[in-house]
Order: structure tokens, then C-alpha cells, then sequence
């Protein structure tokens, strides 16, 4: 007989379909199938983790992002692991050993900190995502996280994309191992292919994103194989609204900021009191501060990857330093920084793929030295003639160029000088105004544009003319200092020291000035934006010296918990969880939010004040999702001890009619949503009638007897069809015989 026809007898129509489940699933058992070897975990995965830290530090919710190579073997799975967000310790080891436990279960090792462990309590394999739970001995927290496998050991890796959002047109930076042997169709956006890209070797990819792509990951084909990114890719991106925050804590004269490249973090250095702090962005409340044993502190710049930043100290050198928790990690000496007290908030730049710094030492008759950071040693310096003093600088977005704004401090114009990275050779050099003190270069490298602090003016040039031609000069306000560009592409914000506000235009045209006061005289020097482009942060480095807000915005967090795999998404976008858990809106949005079970799981509930499918955001919200798997965890050895009804009827869950019953399940039931809804519904009632059968003989052997007809029908469906039309046949003979009386 075939499926078809087996599927009819069985009743497995809409309409009877319950009823042959409630039948079946008397059956089933709570360990998913006969004893077998782990499942394969051997791979690339990474994902989002969330939860609470009760510890003294007062985080309340927490969330970041994961990611760890396992390599398994026949009695053990183990390798690399980094936890980004709100962490203490990024770097761990992974170690589960598979044979001694029933869930697939392990732990991170993070000294100094605490070991985090974590189990799952869902695993597909053949989709490649898993979810599961996570604690922390240390500081009491807990939690959920949820992933899916990237990449195969031996193939092609992506350990980033640089930047992590921008707009089609923009340069991006595909940064990882064993990229090269391209495919056709070789580096899709989400689902769009990009076929055109600018230059690709085995360790980095660099291409516009294309026309038409949304949000998602990044994808590269190679012939060893194919890879995802860690994260998501966004082209949500835009430009903070210029409306006036919060603000941090007072210091004594913070002079340059820089944001962590998934926007949670704020890093400040305060060459008042020498010290370098790292702020909460949601809440903008400090989490470490720490002072250098020596230098003054007066750049800082964040890698592209999320683990270092890197600061620019006067007298001393560039510190490297742990993004988590400030820990620092060494120092590459370069004595001869020293501004003399000039403004220099972005003498610092990485590149794209975050192999290279560009440090100017803002002295007379300077420098500018281009680090190698893999052996924090100098590949090559440009000098500077008497008289002047390179202070801005920054890299092309396709790392091939390195512009610097040279100042003349005679009190004369100054120059944009233009560089080949990899040779030093000189480009081109344009006159700009008097002063020049910070660079910015558009997404997509074709502008580029430079403060002039003591003309009151920025100069913007055109990047793809071979002698830089002037598009034009905008005049903001006095004294314009730090300057930064929204990911969009779209304007142009820019710190007047001497005028307390923030100047914004048009970045392509140098159009349509606008300005917004700070308030409160602050001197503002330097300027970053996040990632996502909803927010500035401006530094005031004399009265009510802090860092402010520019934007509005409020802070939405997505947690997902439960037992299952399942992904939110937000509607103005911003919010793709997945990867992407905390995004900021407008004051007053109104948001709708989309939740998508995995195969096997489902959507239960919200959690949180006014959490729910809509929200209106006018404060910071944390929401919890909460998904639950229609099955019970993974096992990762033999069958769970708390097996279901059958296997307490049967006595064991390798009984031969406990696995035809169980084949059933996987092979019929799930196959319909109404089957999938009462496994769900089986899955959350029957353990406590199971235990209540397994103790009683008489009860046991009773569910044995009402069991066998089942189990006969499912493992000889044409015997079944043929007995169940002759008892039809026999009925009605009957009846028409009692008729005939």
C-alpha cells in the first residue's frame, strides 16, 4: 500500500487527524529516537545570547552576541569560543564530552572570569540551528541562546563584514579565511548577488553592496564550500535626527569617543584625568574606567571585529586594549605623539579588515605611521616638513588609501595629503582651510570631506577625480573640530568647538546647514555614530564635560527564551533576532514585531511591561520572546531516563513497538500542523501520566492491550484497511439482516 493510501486509513485527514494522534502519541517517547552516536556538532556556529546579571554591577538585562569552532571527535567536542556584548571575558574555550550525558550539554572557560555553561534544548541539524539555555557561577547570571552553523571546519570562514550596515553602493569589507576559488554568484547580500567585486584573496573581500539588498547575512561560495557571517548584515541604516539625549556621567575633559561596531558600547578618553571608559550605550551608566600607567590618552578607535580598541597616548604610544573589559594588552611604542595640546579626536584609524592603524603624533615636523597589528610593528611612516602637523586621518573604505589633514601651524591653509596604503607613495595633495583637524569619507569612497577649526568651514572633495576636485565648501559654524558621516551616506555631523553645537548637511552636495545647540557651554570636540545611524555622540571637553547624545532615540532589547528556536523582527526595521537583538528608534515609534518559530518549535508568549506584537516605544523597553520546542532536548547519547507513556507501558524506550511508534511521530504526525500542535501539547502533559503507568503492573499491561491495535495498524497498514473493511462489511451484513426480521 502506499502513503498515500496508508495515510487514508489511518484517518490522517484535517478533520480526524487529532484523533489518530491521541491514539499514536500514547506512544511516544521523550527520548526522539533509538540510542546513537552524538549528533555532529563539528563546525563554525554562532549566534545571540540574552538573560539577567544579578551581580553587583546591576546590568539587569543582558545580551550579545556568540561564537565558537568545535571540533568533535569520538568521545569529546571542543575548541575556541568568544561571547561579545555585556561580557567581562570575551575569550573562552568550549568543552563537551558526549558520551557522558543524556543532553547535549557544556561549558565556556573564561579565566580570569567565571566558566559559563550552557545546554540545548533544541537541535536541528539538517537546518543547522540550535537553542538552548546558559548560566554564569560567577555572577548569578542566566539565560537563553540560540545560533546556527556558519561554517564547515576546513572551508571557507567569515570572521566579520566591516561595515556592519550601510546602504547599497557602499564599499564593505568581507573579512575571514579561506575565501579565495570564488564561485559564480560567489558573495550574495542576504539572497542578492553582488558578481562585481573590487579586489578578493583568501583573507578578505572587498565590494559594493548591490542594488536591491535587505537585511541579513552575508554569504560567500567558494569551491572547498560556503560560509555565513557571524552576524547580520544591515541596509536599515540612517541618520541621527538632530535632536538633543541623554548624557553620560561627568569627567574632566573628554576628548574623543568611539562606538563598538555593534553599537553597545561607548569608549572615551578623558585627557583630564588620563583615563579611558567604556559606557552602556542603551543606558549610557559606565562599566569600567580605567588610567594608563604613563601617557595622556587623546584618540581611541574601535576594531572592526568587536575585540580591541585601540588608544593614541601622548608620550607613550598606541595602548591595545581589551574592548570587554579594558584590559590592556600591550603597548607599540611610539614616543614622538605629542598634539602640544591641539584637538586631534580622530588621530586614529583601522582599516577595514582590521589588519592596519593609521596614528598621527600631531607634532611639528610629524608623522604619520601605518602599524601592522598582527606584529605591532611600523610598515612605514609619511613625514611631514617643518611647520606642520598631520592630525586627522582615515583609511578609503576599500583600504587602498590613507588621508591625512596636514595643519600648517603658522596659521596659513593646510592640506589633504593622499597616500597609496600599501606603497606610501603620494597621490594627490589639496589645499583646504586654515587648520584642517579631522577626515571623513563617505560609505560609498567617493567624497571625502575635512574640517578647517579655524575657518569655520568643511572642505569636501571629490575621492574619484584623479586630482581631488573640490565639490564644495560648507560653512557651519566656529571653530568645527571632529566630524563623522551617518552609514546612509546621506549627511554629515560635525562638533563646533567654539560655537557649543553640532552642524549637520547634506554629505553629498554640502547643502542644507542646520545646527543644534548643546546648551550649558561644552566646548564639543569630537563626534561618533553608531552603526545603525539613529544615534551621534558628541564629547564636551570643558563645562559639564561629558559625552551627549544626538538622535532622541529610545532603546528597544529583544531576549528570547523558552525551550525552542525562533527569530523576532521589527517593523520599522532595526531589530533582526537572529543576531541583531537591541536597535534604537524615534521618541513615540510604534513597532510591530514578528515572531517566526524553527521547524519543531513554536511561539508561546511576551514577556515585559507593554510588551507584545506592538509596542509604542517612549522609553528603553526590554521584551521577551518566548519559543518552545515541540520536543524534548536533544540527546546526545541514549534515550532520557524520563521517558513517555509507551516506553513506561513497555518497559523501555528500544522496545520494538516504542519505535514504531515513534517512527510514526517523525514520520507522519509532524508532517501536519495539527499533528505538530498536539506533539507540543503531548510533549507539556504526559510525563506526570507516564510516571503514574510506569508504577502500576496492572495499569501498565492495560495500556500494552489498548496500545496493540495501533501499533498493528501503523506496522501492517493493508492487514489494518482489510480487517477494518470486512468489520465495516460484517456491520452492515448484520444490520441488513436485522432489517430483513
Amino acid at each position: 500500500m502506499n502513503a498515500a493510501a496508508t495515510e487514508l486509513a489511518l484517518g490522517l485527514r484535517p478533520a480526524g487527524l487529532i484523533a489518530a494522534c491521541a491514539f499514536a502519541f500514547l506512544g511516544g517517547c521523550g527520548g526522539g529516537g533509538d540510542a546513537a552516536p552524538p549528533p555532529d556538532l563539528s563546525g563554525v556556529w554562532a549566534g545571540a545570547w540574552q538573560g539577567n546579571d544579578p551581580s553587583a554591577g546591576g546590568l539587569g538585562l543582558v545580551s550579545g552576541t556568540w561564537e565558537v569552532e568545535i571540533t568533535q571527535g569520538a568521545s569529546s567536542a571542543s575548541g575556541p569560543g568568544e561571547l561579545l556584548g555585556d561580557v567581562d571575558c570575551m575569550d573562552g574555550q568550549m568543552q563537551t564530552d558526549p558520551g557522558a550525558q543524556n543532553a547535549v550539554t557544556g561549558m565556556l572557560a573564561r579565566a580570569p572570569c567565571a566558566t559559563v555553561n550552557w545546554m540545548l534544548t533544541a537541535l536541528n541539524l539538517s537546518e543547522g540551528s540550535a537553542s538552548g539555555s546558559w548560566s554564569n557561577s560567577g555572577t548569578g547570571g542566566s539565560g537563553t541562546l540560540s545560533g546556527a552553523r556558519i561554517a564547515r571546519l576546513g572551508g571557507p570562514r567569515i570572521r566579520f563584514v566591516h561595515p556592519p550596515g550601510a546602504k547599497p553602493g557602499a564599499i564593505v569589507t568581507v573579512s575571514g579565511h579561506t575565501l579565495s576559488n570564488l564561485s559564480p554568484d560567489a558573495l550574495l547580500f542576504n539572497v542578492t548577488p553582488q558578481p562585481l567585486v573590487l579586489s578578493a584573496n583568501a583573507t578578505r573581500i572587498v565590494a559594493h553592496v548591490p542594488a536591491g539588498a535587505t537585511s541579513g547575512s552575508v554569504r560567500v561560495n567558494t569551491s572547498p564550500g560556503n560560509a555565513l557571517s557571524p552576524r547580520s548584515f544591515s541596509t536599515d541604516v540612517s541618520a541621527p535626527p538632530l535632536t538633543l539625549g541623554n548624557s553620560t556621567t561627568a569627567g574632566i575633559a573628554p576628548s574623543a569617543v568611539a562606538v563598538s561596531p555593534d553599537g553597545r558600547k561607548l569608549y572615551i578618553v578623558d585627557r583630564g584625568n588620563r583615563s579611558v571608559r567604556m559606557v552602556r550605550a542603551s543606558s549610557l551608566v559606565d562599566l569600567f574606567s580605567v588610567t594608563p600607567t604613563s601617557g595622556v590618552p587623546r584618540s581611541v578607535v574601535a576594531s572592526p571585529d568587536g575585540r580591541r580598541i585601540y588608544v593614541a597616548a601622548a608620550l607613550r604610544g598606541v595602548l591595545i586594549m581589551d574592548a570587554a573589559n579594558l584590559f590592556e594588552y600591550g603597548t607599540i611604542s611610539l614616543p614622538s605623539i605629542n598634539d602640544e595640546e591641539r584637538d586631534n579626536p580622530q588621530g586614529l584609524a583601522v582599516s577595514p579588515d582590521g589588519t592596519l592603524l593609521l596614528v598621527s603624533d600631531g607634532a611639528e615636523m610629524g608623522s604619520v605611521s601605518l602599524l601592522q597589528l598582527s606584529s605591532q610593528s611600523v610598515l612605514r611612516t609619511f613625514p611631514f616638513n617643518a611647520g606642520i602637523a598631520p592630525l586627522g586621518v582615515a583609511f578609503s573604505p576599500d583600504g587602498t588609501r590613507v588621508y591625512v589633514a596636514a595643519a600648517a601651524l603658522d596659521g596659513t591653509a593646510g592640506t589633504l595629503e593622499v597616500f597609496n596604503a600599501e606603497t606610501g607613495a603620494v597621490i594627490d595633495s589639496e589645499p583646504v582651510g586654515v587648520l584642517p583637524t579631522a577626515v571623513a569619507v563617505t560609505p560609498d569612497g567617493s567624497l571625502v570631506h575635512v574640517t578647517n577649526k579655524m575657518d569655520g568651514t568643511v572642505s569636501i572633495y571629490n575621492a574619484d577625480d584623479a586630482s581631488l576636485a573640490v565639490v564644495a565648501t560648507v560653512t557651519v559654524e566656529a571653530s568645527p573640530t571632529g566630524i563623522a558621516i551617518s552609514p546612509d551616506g546621506q549627511r554629515a555631523y560635525v562638533a563646533n568647538r567654539g560655537s557649543n553645537s553640532v552642524s549637520a548637511y547634506n554629505a553629498t552636495t554640502g547643502a542644507a546647514v542646520t545646527h543644534l545647540p548643546l546648551g550649558d557651554g561644552a566646548d564639543p570636540v569630537a563626534v561618533a555614530i553608531n552603526p545603525q545611524g539613529t544615534t551621534a555622540y558628541v564629547s564636551k571637553v570643558t563645562t559639564n564635560a561629558r559625552v551627549v547624545e544626538v538622535g532622541g532615540m529610545r532603546t528597544l532589547t529583544i531576549a528570547r527564551a523558552g525551550s525552542g528556536i525562533g527569530t523576532v523582527r521589527s517593523n520599522p526595521p532595526g531589530i533582526d533576532c537572529g543576531t541583531q537583538c537591541q536597535a534604537q528608534f524615534p521618541f513615540g515609534s510604534v513597532i510591530s514585531l514578528t515572531t517566526t518559530a524553527a521547524s519543531g518549535s513554536f511561539f508561546s508568549h511576551w514577556t515585559g511591561t507593554g510588551c507584545g506584537s506592538q509596542i509604542t516605544l517612549t522609553v528603553g523597553m526590554d521584551c521577551v520572546a518566548v519559543f518552545n520546542s515541540i520536543a524534548p532536548p536533544p540527546s546526545q547519547s541514549a534515550p532520557p531516563s524520563g521517558c513517555f507513556i509507551a516506553t513506561a507501558a513497555y518497559g523501555s524506550p528500544l522496545a520494538e513497538q516504542v519505535v514504531t511508534l515513534r517512527r510514526f511521530r517523525d514520520e507522519r504526525l509532524l508532517r501536519f500542523a495539527a499533528g505538530r500542535e498536539f506533539v507540543r501539547l503531548y510533549y507539556r502533559h504526559s510525563p506526570p501520566l507516564a510516571d503514574y503507568i510506569r508504577e502500576r503492573d496492572a495499569l501498565r499491561a492495560t495500556v500494552r492491550w489498548g496500545l496493540w491495535p495501533l501499533v498493528f495498524a501503523i506496522k501492517h497498514p493493508g492487514l489494518a484497511v482489510a480487517s477494518a473493511l470486512a468489520m465495516l462489511l460484517l456491520v452492515l451484513g448484520w444490520r441488513r439482516a436485522r432489517g430483513t426480521r
